[in-house]
């Protein structure tokens, strides 16, 4: 006991919160916290929250998506498939052509369309109604003969076109997606066309989601000059506004909650930074758990974050003190998670290909 409070106390000198899962223990009434004060432990609230299995891909589930009314999900996975359900369950469609894993898919405002990346080098539109592919945005090869040495070169140094992500923008007319290429680009939806490139040399674009505190982009960028993955904020014309982000904690996952008040980063350790709409740092929050997903629960009162072992924890907004976890009921990671916003009912996309979904909003 004298071990875990000293080192609790180490942690809050660095600006961590410190809290405890409050699943109570048998036998084990009080605690006493890092500042020496004796306090009860709680239950865990959502101890008897049980999700149900909407469906499975063969392969690691990698993520899922709602549709904008709440009565689909979609789903990707490392069998190269996006996968369409209904919220009982039911299994639509499947949406196959990519030639490698699919790494997300994203709905259109409207909800009639559907957009998928794909370490394959390409993103597809597709018509949800009847699940017919409709458009691929490919990047074309350069022609090197007609290159120059120092061109050459440059080319030879910059990764594959791998995709990471893709978002609509507001007016569903428009798709931006994240490469490796070390750019964000601009497609138009009907033809089909790239219409502008935000180029970010040496740095790999791993998500990019449409900004809250203006028009424009935020993308989530990993820089070889230093290795870290930092939060970049993009306006309409592809011009770098803001750039945030530290040598000791990266931003592989970013959560916007709906008021625009926050932006959440996570790297895949055992904490997460907290930083406002605009972008200013506020604080780093320790999980105590290996996480790999994170996103606000309905009317933005939680944060919910996607960990190891089948858990996901849930945190106050504000505060951002643990309130308690929901159990998978599987030992697998959680790699993606989504909230309705139908009826905020939250979907669960597992590393051993299973779909879940918990029916109860979780506040």
């Amino acid at each position: 006991m004298k071990f875990n409070i000293f080192v609790l106390m180490m942690l809050c000198l660095v600006n961590w919160d410190c809290t405890k899962d409050e699943q109570e223990e048998p036998g084990k009434k009080e605690i006493v916290d890092a500042g020496g004060e004796t306090k009860k432990k709680h239950k865990n609230p959502y101890a008897s929250m049980v999700p149900t299995q909407i469906g499975k891909h063969a392969k690691a589930a990698l993520h899922v998506a709602f549709s904008p009314d709440g009565s689909l999900i979609a789903s990707t996975g490392k069998d190269k498939l996006v996968k369409l359900w209904s919220i009982s369950g039911t299994h639509v469609r499947d949406l196959s052509g990519h030639a490698d894993d699919v790494m997300m898919a994203d709905f259109s405002p409207d909800g009639k369309l559907l957009v998928s990346v794909s370490k394959d080098q390409t993103a597809r539109l597709w018509e949800v109604g009847s699940g017919k592919s409709l458009k691929t945005l490919k990047e074309k090869p350069p022609n090197e003969k007609k290159m120059t040495e120092e061109e050459l070169a440059l080319y030879a140094a910059t990764p594959k076109p791998l995709m990471n992500w893709a978002v609509f923008s507001k007016d569903g007319k428009k798709v931006i997606t994240a490469s490796d290429d070390f750019s964000l680009k601009l497609w138009d939806v009907t033809s089909g066309k790239k219409e502008l490139v935000f180029q970010d040399p040496g740095c790999r674009q791993k998500s990019v989601h449409r900004r809250k505190d203006s028009p424009g982009w935020v993308s989530s960028a990993g820089c070889m000059d230093d290795g870290v993955s930092y939060l970049k904020f993009w306006d309409m014309q592809g011009n770098l506004e803001n750039l945030q982000g530290d040598e000791n904690h990266d931003a592989h996952f970013l959560a916007f909650d709906h008021a625009g008040r926050y932006i959440i980063t996570a790297d895949g350790s055992v904490s997460f930074s907290v930083y406002s709409g605009q972008g200013s740092y506020l604080k780093r929050v320790m999980v105590g758990a290996y996480h790999f997903c994170v996103t606000f629960g309905p009317d933005d009162e939680t944060l919910l974050i996607g960990a190891d072992a089948g858990y996901v924890y849930v945190h106050e907004t504000g505060t951002w003190r643990r309130k308690g976890k929901l159990d998978t009921g599987t030992r697998s990671a959680v790699d993606s998670i989504a909230v309705s916003p139908g009826d905020g009912s939250l979907a669960v996309a597992l590393r051993d290909g299973q779909v879940l979904l918990f029916k109860t909003p979780v506040r």
